[in-house]
């Protein structure tokens, strides 16, 4: 057990201050301060005081940080569970509760069974887990399916790269649609490339871009507003100025022979501007400009100084002055041609683009679908709607203290929910009189590097003013709190920050502090520390080789990624055997791979390298915190194997498959094999290894019998394929193997399940895989710093540092924001697709460089939180190529920031030298007998029944559905596609109302009716709307139906049994033939509409929506009398000696049919039989 740390007063006054919940209070925290354990701190204070687990909700930014804080307060509390009363009320004490008495005692002992037994749990979530259940609670309310499904990012990818490939195709079939003429322009104008990227933020984008086009009215307005912003003619085109350009009134064509003329007799420089003009003249078209113009503008594509020389000025002076006005005309025409190119470009863009969008939208909504980023839109129309007033105060009572992580990370869209959430906690009574209420948040505004996903790093500053100002006003007390000691790195880690972000043009990039970041402490116990700095790697100097001898006598030439990983891998390994020494007090203790982090900018080639050189050098290595799915070695050879077996003349599959760990041929196996065949590689198989060609057989025939997640189960289990791509690939291979089954059933339950249509979906999907880094495994860690937000180690490497400020290129933004001038708060950006740099006009290249400023400013957030990751060494290194390294990378911060205060010693390895900065002298370490690692347990065998495959269970079948046992479409299958689309419309739409409306209070009803209804005008008349307001509330408040639409009654209730027996007649099919095999019973699983329980009876209905619906119980479907009495036969099970009631609510009528139970017997003598 490790001696607690030495904590200063006045940490523990700051945190206990922060924690009070007495007061809302905003804490800003320096990296490593402990703001995870304030926040849960402030959670267990709340619980202490009396506070309901209910009525708290803490907002994280991830769901792993979601678990960690959940954990870190039932861990607590599970702890106070067994301590006798002096250790509980030291425990208490701890927290910064200054008074403990028996009651406060006794409420400690129980809070973990309170907070285990809370409905839901502790609210501790992310805030689109939060938007999800309430969206879930009021779906009428925010006009959302009641049964929304939530998009995750491999069903979106998929689902935009099938609408974006469908728009492209219709476009280019329809070349005269508007898509197909913004398509011919994009050809025209750029390459596939550059519009496939651009496209892809658009879409990304999709909210800015329709809110944009939905307030200029459309393409044409969004493009009027953007030749404002652009400083041009609407009406403006390229083909108008392309004429003014080579025919303007000071230098017409007709004169440019003569000048060429001229030009040609004087000096070099003169003779080349003439044979430009000469080749302007002979040129046509778009050709013909771009020529002329490089007359008056350099290669960089500025005016030139002077056009022609100065010996040619003052022999023709005329000329001379004549061509200088004429680079004045034209370079402002040539200013107002990139200006409508520009425009041009991306209002094809913005049409292609806002098709895919607008697709998009129509097929979530058709198929009850939300993304992450509708959860957010649809809470905040839910929340900032006066309609939505009760939605409000059932949250009022629901919500009484807040809580929200890493602030900093919030988008202003998730602020506001937030705000509305708490607009009641100061300004009064509110729902729950005058019960005191907070809000508390945390975080750090030099973390802030999420920009991609919304997040503003101002926003945060912004808030605390806005809060405290709004609570102060209200006379609640307000604390501003801050945590400058760090519980993580040590002296020389925290000072080399505090130099590194010393100077104001650095610190404004991470901090909103006037004076700059805050200072930076360690706490008196940690240990001595050492931040290291490499030289750069360069590349090999390369000495010239003659022609002749160079295919011969050419040495290869190593990447300077590569020698820069090796060098890592090696101090790595020196440092592991050398049993170098991390930690503090008792904690100290001889390096293991574990505590080694290594951190990139982007993977690439590089992250490659490195995680290579360190398997070569025998260390163990986590492999990639995130890689995309299909680029995987072993998920590759599952899909080759798919290939395989669905197409047996694809002979490239079959060899990759033979050498996979699959089968397990050698290079020279699969060279005999496919040496001098007759035939295709399948047949010669056949012929050579037959044994193979059976075992390649047998999964065929399984891939044509399973659906994709059991075929894949069946081969990666009791196949053995598991085990050979672990043995061969490693442990890592575990998480994208699972994650692969875990999307074979994911399709399964989405589409009809086939093999090459999972194969087809899954390579389209390019779905990502997330590891979860944070697990407790002795591996290196390689990552990026985005995804080594939250983690530390007690070395960390920063290997990527001399990528350019602006960020890796394929990660720069195609789109620029160009704001409104003198607008109204709220009035979306204009956008324009970024061209060439050399194109760039003036209004662009603002929004180029405002653009440029942000991401430099992200960069410096980004080195803020690589180099706060460490908590005892700190390692800086990097590589160049062939070019200078760019101004401003991370290297040249830090060098210049350390270089004054650090000493050259030699290096580690070799013979160079290295920079070391050190806040305290270092201290000579020995390694004593205790300091060694404790002894690793024997390794046990693995029992036998781990290798062996599961015995097979028969095949389960799925529940039955009594909603399957009439198809409710029939009578209408037969008229045409309109007439049966809106049948199914007015049936939903009834249903949705019947469901809802006894739950609002009676006065409330025709309003409420009438706003859903308004939703649907796209599918109703005014007068169709009425009408179904007018039955819906008929039957409502029908006497009656009073029973069965009473306040006590529930709506869409489902019903989950089993019953015995075997299906009779033409059901037998539908349904495998049985409802129980060898007296197992079937499962039946469906949702009633409605359902009364009273103590006397059971009360179930259906409604029917038909137009002409029978009026004698013979007329009635058997299907709908059989889905009736399957679900009376399982609420007979769950409520025995109550009789149970059934009835058909026909809602053109109105009526209500009462089923008589001789009816439902012979309904389900029919569908079964004992």
């Amino acid at each position: 057990m490790s001696a607690p740390r030495k904590i200063p007063n006045a940490v523990l006054e700051a945190q206990h201050k922060a924690s009070d919940p007495a007061a809302s209070a905003w804490v800003s925290a320096n990296a490593g301060s402990g703001k995870t354990y304030v926040l849960a701190q402030r959670v267990i204070r709340l619980l202490l005081d009396g506070t309901h687990p209910s009525k708290i909700l803490c907002l994280t930014y991830t769901k792993a940080a979601a678990a960690n804080m959940a954990n870190r307060v039932f861990e607590r509390l599970a702890g106070w569970t067994t301590l006798d009363d002096a250790a509980l009320e030291t425990e208490i004490h701890k927290t910064g509760v200054k008074r403990v008495d028996v009651k406060r005692l006794a409420r400690a002992r129980k809070l973990f069974a309170e907070a285990l037994e809370t409905p839901g749990g502790l609210k501790v979530q992310t805030i689109h887990a939060f938007c999800t259940r309430l969206l879930q609670q009021f779906p009428f309310e925010a006009d959302v399916a009641a049964r929304f499904q939530v998009l995750d990012e491999t069903q979106q990818t998929q689902m935009i790269e099938t609408i974006r490939l469908d728009v492209l195709l219709a476009a280019s079939a329809r070349p005269d649609s508007a898509e197909g003429r913004a398509l011919a322009t994009i050809i025209t104008l750029t390459s596939d490339f550059a519009f496939q990227l651009a496209l892809a933020e658009a879409i990304r984008e999709g909210e800015k871009v329709m809110a944009w086009l939905s307030q200029a009215g459309g393409i044409g307005g969004a493009m009027a507003e953007l030749s404002q912003a652009l400083g041009i003619d609407p009406a403006d085109t390229i083909e108008q100025i392309d004429e003014k350009i080579v025919n303007g009134p000071i230098f017409p064509m007709s004169e440019w022979a003569v000048a060429a003329a001229i030009c040609k007799a004087s000096s070099a420089r003169d003779q080349e501007q003439c044979e430009r003009l000469t080749m302007a003249a002979q040129a046509t078209g778009s050709d013909r400009i771009e020529k002329y113009l490089q007359v008056f503008v350099d290669t960089k594509c500025r005016p030139r100084d002077k056009v022609v020389t100065q010996r040619l000025t003052k022999t023709n002076p005329s000329l001379a002055r004549t061509l200088a006005e004429e680079r004045d005309r034209v370079c402002k025409l040539r200013e107002q041609r990139l200006a409508v190119i520009a425009r041009a470009r991306t209002g094809a863009l913005l049409a292609i683009a806002s098709a895919v969008i607008s697709r998009y939208r129509a097929e979530k909504e058709a198929r009850g679908f939300l993304d992450y980023d509708d959860l957010i839109a649809k809470t905040r129309d839910l929340l900032s709607r006066v309609s939505a007033a009760w939605v409000h105060y059932k949250l009022d009572l629901g919500i009484d203290h807040l809580l929200i992580d890493e602030a900093q990370d919030t988008s202003p869209e998730q602020w506001d929910i937030i705000e509305r959430l708490v607009a009641e906690f100061a300004v009064g009574a509110g729902a729950r009189g005058t019960l005191s209420r907070s809000i508390f948040a945390v975080g750090d505004d030099k973390q802030s590097i999420f920009s991609f996903q919304g997040a503003d790093p101002h926003e945060f500053e912004k808030k605390q003013r806005s809060f405290k100002r709004t609570f102060e006003a209200a006379a609640i007390e307000w604390r501003d709190v801050r945590l400058a000691h760090s519980f993580r790195s040590n002296d020389s880690v925290l000072t080399a920050v505090q130099h590194v972000f010393a100077q104001p043009t650095i610190f404004r990039s991470v901090t909103t502090d006037e004076g700059g970041i805050s200072p930076h402490l360690a706490l008196p116990d940690a240990a001595p520390g050492v931040v290291e700095i490499w030289p750069l790697v360069e590349p090999e100097k390369r000495e010239p080789v003659p022609a002749w001898d160079q295919p011969f006598d050419k040495t290869s030439e190593t990447s300077p990624r590569v020698k820069l990983a090796r060098q890592v891998a090696k101090h790595v390994r020196l440092w592991i055997d050398r049993k170098d020494q991390v930690g503090s007090g008792a904690e100290r203790h001889a390096i293991r791979p574990g505590d080694i982090l290594v951190l990139v900018r982007q993977r690439g080639p590089l992250f490659e390298a490195i995680i290579r050189a360190l398997k070569n050098q025998d260390i163990d290595v986590a492999g990639a915190d995130r890689l995309v799915l299909t680029e995987h070695i072993a998920v590759m050879d599952m899909l080759a194997l798919a290939d395989a077996v669905l197409l047996p003349e694809d002979d490239l599959a079959l060899a990759t498959v033979l050498k996979s760990p699959l089968f397990g041929l050698s290079e020279d196996e699969l060279f005999a094999l496919a040496w001098d065949r007759k035939a295709n590689l399948r047949a010669t198989l056949n012929e050579r290894r037959p044994e193979i060609a059976a075992k390649l057989a047998a999964i065929a025939h399984d891939a044509q019998r399973l659906p994709p997640f059991a075929f894949y189960a069946d081969l990666l289990g009791a196949g053995q394929a598991r085990k050979r791509f672990l043995s061969r690939l490693g442990p890592e291979a575990k998480d994208v193997i699972d994650e692969f089954l875990n999307l074979a059933l994911a399709y399964e339950s989405r589409e009809t399940p086939s093999l090459q249509g999972f194969v087809a979906w899954l390579r389209t999907a390019s779905a990502e895989i997330k590891r979860d880094m944070e697990i407790a495994r002795d591996e290196v860690r390689v990552m990026t710093v985005h995804g080594a937000k939250g983690l530390e180690a007690p070395i960390v490497i920063l290997a990527d540092t001399t990528t350019e400020p602006q960020g890796p290129i394929q990660h720069q933004p195609r789109l620029l924001n160009l704001p409104a001038q003198q607008a109204a708060p709220g009035t979306p950006d204009r956008l324009i697709w970024m061209p060439n740099k050399k194109e760039d006009t003036t209004p662009i290249a603002v929004a180029r460089a405002n653009t440029v400023a942000d991401a430099i400013d992200e960069h410096r957030r980004l080195l803020y939180v690589a180099m706060t990751r460490a908590a005892d060494r700190l390692v800086i290194c990097g590589s160049v190529g062939q070019n200078r390294r760019p101004p401003g990378c991370w290297y040249d911060l830090m060098v210049d920031a350390l270089k004054p205060h650090c000493s050259e010693e030699p290096a580690d390895i070799g013979e160079g030298s290295v920079l070391r900065y050190r806040q305290t002298p270092s201290k000579p370490e020995t390694l004593s007998l205790f300091d060694l690692p404790p002894a690793q347990p024997a390794r046990q065998e693995r029992p036998d029944w781990l290798t062996r495959a599961a015995p097979h269970a028969g095949v389960a079948l799925a529940p039955l559905s009594p909603s399957q046992l009439h198809d409710e479409t029939a009578p209408i299958a037969r008229w045409s596609g309109e007439a049966r689309r809106q049948a199914m419309a007015r049936g939903v739409v009834m249903h949705r109302l019947l469901q809802s409306l006894p739950a609002i209070d009676p006065d409330h009803r025709p309003d409420a009716a009438r706003r859903y209804l308004a939703g649907k005008s796209k599918d109703f008349t005014i007068e169709e709307c009425e009408e179904l307001a007018r039955k819906a509330l008929m039957l409502v408040e029908h006497p009656d139906f009073a029973e069965l639409f009473s306040p006590h009654s529930k709506a869409e209730v489902p019903i989950v049994g089993r019953i015995a027996g075997r299906i009779a007649g033409h059901m037998a099919g539908h349904v495998a033939g049985h409802v129980a095999h060898g007296g197992k019973t079937r499962a039946v699983a469906g949702v009633v509409d409605r359902l009364v329980v009273t103590a006397d009876a059971i009360l179930i209905a259906d409604h029917k929506t038909n137009r002409d619906p029978p009026r004698t119980l013979d007329k009635v479907p058997n299907g709908y009398l059989a889905q009736l009495a399957l679900y009376r036969a399982v609420l007979s099970e769950l409520y025995p000696g109550r009789p149970v009631r059934a009835a058909l609510v026909w809602t053109e009528v109105p009526d209500l049919m009462e089923i008589s139970d001789a009816a439902m017997d012979r309904a389900l003598a029919t569908l079964t039989s004992s």
